[in-house]
């Protein structure tokens, strides 16, 4: 069985206190079963702390219950209080594993980092194209069950996403338009028509969306207004930002693509990519001459935002399969604007 990595997955090291947001704010901490048995016998002021914060939500899962929007053990150091006082075992699944993602197909296993986290948005943004490489290891044991999927059709997607991959670090070639590429050669392998579409409406509509999401942080919602107000500015696309358009785009297709053997059509994560990508950029643009710091926080709350919130990415799924302004042929006219600019 085949363990597959993204870069510097090995390399990630959470940044603690010097991190410019928190994985313990903004966010419903769901622990597990084991940390809940655990959680249970802890002695002391901590332990009535910690049975005091737990509680269970809607979906039955327990949690523990935000105080001010924040875990209630994230304390003024921006540090966590079980992990200072228990030591890193006795933290729960989610916060010992974040930003960590596994994806078990049952016959292989992926390994990425979620770019919901700033060190791994900043570790992954920033990698050159020609690092934009998966490793591997051969281990003979499965991991679990054997995979419920046809196995023709996965090999099938691992091909095309191999060649979604080629086409993200070939630099003959802006950012955008192999992006554009990608989404044309997706709908291709799906026997999906592209028409003539306008990029002009495109814009408006990306921002329209993007405002009518559930709003997690003061700090997007802030982004979202001031560039929502401020002109087009479509000027040259940096070679930072093009940097950071071939990292995100080989990382969602590491991420998305393959969950498509589940689906009837692929083309939904390469649309999704697109519409990530033109909403970022037009977004940087648009508050022009802002740092490649700046560029990568916006990155990270993108993902945080959207990803994480699964009302949110169940909006976007349903308008980029029903929107004109979202459709490939729409994205891939807008990706060009972008890259004409």
């Amino acid at each position: 069985m085949k363990n597959y990595y993204i870069p510097k997955y090995g390399e990630f090291r959470c940044i603690a206190g010097a991190c410019p947001d928190s994985c313990c704010a903004g966010w419903e901490i769901v622990l597990d079963d084991a940390s809940v048995e655990r959680y249970r016998t802890v002695s002391g002021g901590l332990g009535e702390r910690i049975r005091q914060a737990m509680a269970e939500d809607a979906d039955g899962d327990v949690i523990f219950a935000a105080q001010d929007g924040k875990c209630p053990f994230w304390n003024a150091e921006k540090l966590c209080d079980i992990h200072a006082t228990l030591g890193e075992q006795a933290l729960c699944d989610t916060c010992r594993k974040f930003p960590r993602i596994t994806q078990d197909y049952g016959d292989f296993v992926e390994y990425d980092l979620s770019m919901e986290c700033p060190e791994a948005a900043r570790m992954l943004l920033t990698l050159p194209p020609e690092k934009l490489q998966l490793r591997w290891e051969e281990h003979p044991e499965l991991a679990g069950d054997m995979p419920e999927y046809d196995a023709d059709r996965m090999q099938q997607l691992f091909e095309q996403r191999e060649m979604l991959f080629q086409l993200m670090r070939d630099t003959r070639h802006p950012a955008l338009a192999q992006l554009s590429s990608c989404l044309k050669l997706a709908c291709e392998w799906e026997n999906i028509p592209l028409s003539e579409c306008s990029a002009t409406d495109s814009g408006t509509a990306f921002f329209a969306f993007l405002q009518s999401c559930e709003i997690l942080t003061a700090d997007w919602r802030r982004i979202l207004e001031q560039s929502a107000a401020a002109q087009d500015k479509l000027g040259v696309i940096s070679e930072a930002l093009d940097c950071e358009i071939r990292a995100f785009s080989f990382d969602f297709f590491y991420r998305q693509y393959l969950r498509a053997v589940f689906a009837d059509s692929a083309i939904l994560p390469v649309q999704q990519a697109a519409f990530s990508v033109c909403a970022v950029v037009s977004i940087c643009c648009r508050l022009y001459l802002i740092t490649q710091e700046q560029q990568l926080r916006i990155w990270q709350l993108f993902l945080k935002e959207i990803e994480s919130d699964s009302d949110n990415v169940a909006e976007l799924k349903w308008c980029l399969e029903t929107e004109e302004a979202f459709s490939p042929a729409a994205l891939c006219a807008y990706l060009e604007k972008l890259g004409d600019a």
